[in-house]
């Protein structure tokens, strides 16, 4: 079940940050790693030369990863952090806010939550980048958000040092818990999914007047709640987006007939 718990990184900015999450995702036995790219990776190496500052990166962290090179080599890289949890169907970003309607967790509760609902599918955790963490809008993308607690006079830790938390918790809670229980019949709705859900809601509910145009995500970020304490299935989720569909075709009819 270890191999269904993805770790994202949202843009790391520091090649060995990115070598030593490696390192300690093998220390803990977790061996699936996503990075959403940073811009400065399309751009040129660091020390100039040919090739992608993207190559240059991850030869650097893969000499601090050492013996966990193998997780840099297999890693995925993606444009955007909702192509990074596409396969996912639960989710929890880390961050030292509280961030209203999602259930907050420690590093503990956290492992627990992944290995219970791994036994259903993949699964994420959400680091975001060194120097300012995730967004509101990023986090929004997570069902939950981690915290990790640190004493009040110093709260920000190194990305590598909070991942060598959380996976060693998760490590812990693989070592204590009953095996997860077995998939049930109804498949959980994938992150993936669930996105093009909400971009059918944005439109048709914006084409029926509904959202208010100068802020449409404040109804949205609420509505992502409840279904997020809903827990679909993705047979679920699906059904929902074929009903936004012929909405939406029923608006177009109406204003316009030859349509």
């Amino acid at each position: 079940m270890l191999s269904r718990i993805r770790i994202v990184l949202h843009r790391p900015q520091n090649a060995e940050n990115l070598g030593a999450v490696a390192r300690v995702m093998k220390n803990f036995g977790l061996s699936s790693l996503a990075v959403v790219a940073p811009a400065s990776w399309a751009g040129p190496p660091r020390g100039g030369g040919a090739g992608l500052a993207r190559d240059d990166v991850l030869a650097r962290a893969a000499r601090l990863a050492r013996h966990a090179s193998d997780l840099l080599d297999g890693l995925s890289v993606h444009a955007d952090l909702r192509a990074a949890l596409g396969p996912a169907a639960w989710t929890c970003g880390t961050t030292s806010r509280a961030v209203e309607g999602r259930p907050r967790l420690d590093p503990r509760q956290l492992a627990r939550e992944l290995w219970r609902r791994s036994g259903s599918g993949e699964v994420a955790i959400v680091f975001g980048e060194e120097r300012r963490g995730l967004s509101d809008a990023e986090l929004t993308l997570c069902q939950a958000v981690c915290t990790i607690p640190t004493h009040p006079d110093y709260d920000s830790m190194n990305l590598a040092q909070a991942a060598a938390v959380v996976c060693y918790d998760i490590a812990l809670a693989a070592r204590e818990a009953a095996p997860p229980a077995a998939a049930p019949d109804a498949e959980p709705a994938r992150h993936a999914t669930v996105e093009v859900l909400w971009g059918l809601a944005r439109a048709v509910l914006a084409r029926a007047g509904y959202l208010n145009p100068q802020n449409p995500e404040h109804i949205l970020a609420d509505l992502r709640r409840l279904l997020a304490r809903a827990d679909p299935t993705q047979r679920e989720i699906e059904l929902l987006a074929a009903a936004l569909r012929a909405i939406d075709r029923m608006l177009k009819v109406e204003r316009d007939p030859r349509s």
